[in-house]
């Protein structure tokens, strides 16, 4: 399903395969919850286990929802399944949702849906997209979803290293208040009051396209004034999705 104009519109998605509506939340429904804990939701609903595993010949043997089931089921790391019950919620707010050993349920009236071994990754195929999780600062690069005694958790289970990178910089930064600060600034055309309405995937777009834009312009101010920069910028109306 091509679900490209409903990123950039903020609208709610489809998964088909899971007769499930996802609804996108804005930076003022993820406030609801905090930074902090959004993320650790999301991280934890996005990992890879490529992320944990070093031998590529174990990486048959262990699956995304096993690890994540791990983490959920682990009584150390109860402050990671808070978090991703809270992010699953603003996710999909008509539904209640349980964990149980093998499975995560969204129940809502005579609708339920199951969500298992069989079917997490497709869940995890959109959930990436909406929050960026394939480029930017959700990369699996910069991706650390678990305290020490999840990963020896992992570990153990998986049996290799994890191959995770240490974030780098503040871990106490709000990106999202840095974002939007600096677009309230730069652009002229929309409020802060309009701005905390974005879904996260707008914000990463309209900062990744302003920072083109902010390029293509200090270029193009330098040549008419003399300068000879080294280097050409990217067209800043680039596809860059």
């Amino acid at each position: 399903m091509d679900i490209r104009l409903a990123l950039m519109a903020g609208s709610d998605i489809p998964i088909p395969e899971l007769e499930l509506t996802l609804h996108q939340p804005s930076l003022k429904e993820i406030s609801y919850i905090g930074e902090n804990d959004f993320f650790t939701g999301v991280q934890c609903l996005c990992l890879y286990k490529s992320m944990f595993i070093q031998d590529k010949d174990d990486l048959g043997d262990i699956t995304n929802f096993q690890i994540f089931m791990t983490v959920m089921m682990d009584k150390t790391t109860v402050d990671k399944k808070n978090a991703t019950l809270q992010v699953l919620q603003l996710l999909f707010p008509e539904y209640n949702i349980v964990f149980t050993p093998m499975s995560l349920i969204l129940q809502k009236s005579e609708h339920g849906v199951m969500i298992d071994n069989s079917n997490f990754e497709i869940l995890q195929k959109t959930l990436r997209v909406v929050f960026c999780a394939n480029d930017g600062p959700m990369d699996q690069q910069a991706f650390n979803p678990a305290n020490e005694k999840a990963r020896e958790i992992a570990e153990k289970l998986m049996r290799g290293r994890q191959r995770v990178a240490a974030q780098k910089g503040n871990s106490n930064a709000s990106i999202f208040s840095r974002y939007l600060s600096i677009l309230t600034i730069g652009l002229s055309s929309m409020s802060l009051l309009e701005l905390i309405n974005l879904t996260m995937f707008q914000l990463y777009d309209l900062v990744e396209r302003y920072t083109l834009y902010m390029n293509w312009d200090i270029d193009v101010r330098t040549r008419l004034a003399g300068g000879k920069p080294d280097s050409q910028p990217d067209n800043w109306m680039k596809e860059i999705h």
